[in-house]
């Protein structure tokens, strides 16, 4: 896409300029509109997102398996709406309640802007607001930064160019990966939790030593 393009572009001029750690992002004034993405619930897991909204409603009220929606970015931190603050009763022992995560999603539409209008909370079925989504300015904001582990010098705040890593081999080890959908689920640590170890190779033939 053009926009991929452009945004590759001013990272490059970025890096190679006086300032390459702030990219300028005010090239394309779409990237003011809200930051959305289609979301398929073509998984098990993947329809777990909506648990709380299918819950108690009728079958045609549901969203269903290999339904399409529009998913957005809820705004968080210094970028979030103030909530009204609560009042606290003091004679309740323990913590207050967390605030609730708005998790904003909206029904398949082509038009984008046109999903904006109609986005709520998956959870509580409130409406959300234009104001309350993170728009794509503010999405790809620090992409630039982002950590490369494959190389040295290619941490969160480091210039310049990528060096290759050296490995030595100290170990065999025999394990599954499906790299399938890796983390589409949202899974903390992805990567981790799409390997199943089978030990390392000296362990297996002890193994099937001792069953022979």
């Amino acid at each position: 896409m053009r926009w991929q393009h452009d945004l590759w572009i001013n990272i490059i001029r970025a890096a190679l300029g006086d300032t390459p750690n702030i990219v300028p992002l005010d090239y394309h004034l779409a990237f003011k509109n809200p930051c959305v993405s289609r979301y398929g619930a073509t998984s098990p897991h993947l329809l777990k997102w909506v648990d709380t909204w299918n819950d108690g409603k009728p079958y045609e009220q549901q969203i269903k398996p290999f339904g399409f929606l529009m998913a957005f970015t809820a705004r968080s931190g210094p970028l979030a709406k103030p909530k009204n603050p609560e009042v606290v009763d003091p004679t309740q022992r323990g913590r207050p309640p967390k605030l609730q995560k708005i998790k904003p999603i909206a029904p398949f539409d082509l038009d984008n802007m046109s999903a904006v209008s109609k986005a709520f909370d998956r959870d509580t079925g409130k409406a959300v607001c234009r104001d309350e989504l993170k728009t794509y300015e503010e999405a790809l904001a620090q992409f630039h930064l982002s950590t490369e582990d494959k190389f040295l010098n290619g941490d969160f705040v480091n210039v310049g160019e990528t060096r290759r890593r050296h490995i030595v081999v100290s170990d065999l080890g025999l394990i599954g990966k499906e790299a399938n959908k890796v983390g589409s689920s949202g899974e903390a640590d992805p990567i981790a939790m799409a390997q199943v170890s089978y030990g390392n190779t000296e362990q297996l033939i002890n193994q099937s030593k001792c069953k022979l």
